[in-house]
């Protein structure tokens, strides 16, 4: 009974929250967003957005940038939903997103389409500086394994990817991965 009560409730929060919002003319709407618009200019104010002259994180995403972008042996494992070992092998590179694209996956257009305005502006995705568009629809992964023959051999993988910049050992039995060696590759200080 608590439960219908409770739903009931939540229903009747929510039709009075929807009419409130239905009922609320363009004006009223105008005010709320002017008066937002006054509360962040006060905000800049009394608590400006510091400047700073280095960044830190920047500069660690440029030494990222310059590693992802050499040749260079790393190891991967991947893991299950529930964090079992499924799988392991030397690789090169850090892995790539499934849908990486070469171009850019969204097309900017000016058709007239149902509803919407010629002189419409749209937002197109840009490119990372390594000359990629890089996904944000999957999980999946392609694992660049390095065969016995010493050739690249492309994995897809759906699991999760882990790729150390050195050699490990993998322990299926204990599903344990220990780092066995040196980095390949590290960022200076």
């Amino acid at each position: 009974m608590r439960k219908y009560l409770a739903l009931a409730g939540i229903l009747s929060l929510s039709l009075m929250c929807s009419a409130y919002s239905c009922n609320m003319d363009e004006s009223q709407e105008t005010k709320v967003s002017q008066e937002a618009q006054s509360q962040q200019k006060q905000y800049a104010i009394g608590q400006p957005i510091p400047k700073f002259d280095f960044s830190l994180e920047r500069q660690l995403v440029i030494e990222l940038y310059k590693i992802r972008n050499k040749k260079v042996a790393t190891h991967s494992v991947w893991r299950g939903d529930y964090s079992i070992v499924e799988g392991d092998c030397p690789s090169m590179g850090f892995g790539l997103p499934y849908d990486i694209s070469l171009t850019n996956p969204l097309q900017s257009t000016d058709e007239d389409i149902q509803g919407y305005d010629k002189q419409s502006l749209t937002t197109i995705e840009q490119a990372e500086p390594n000359g990629i568009f890089a996904s944000k629809n999957t999980n999946a992964t392609w694992v660049m394994c390095v065969g016995d023959s010493g050739q690249i051999e492309p994995v897809y993988v759906e699991s999760r990817v882990t790729v150390y910049p050195g050699p490990v050992k993998v322990d299926y039995d204990t599903n344990r991965v220990t780092r066995t060696g040196a980095a390949t590759v590290r960022i200076a200080r």
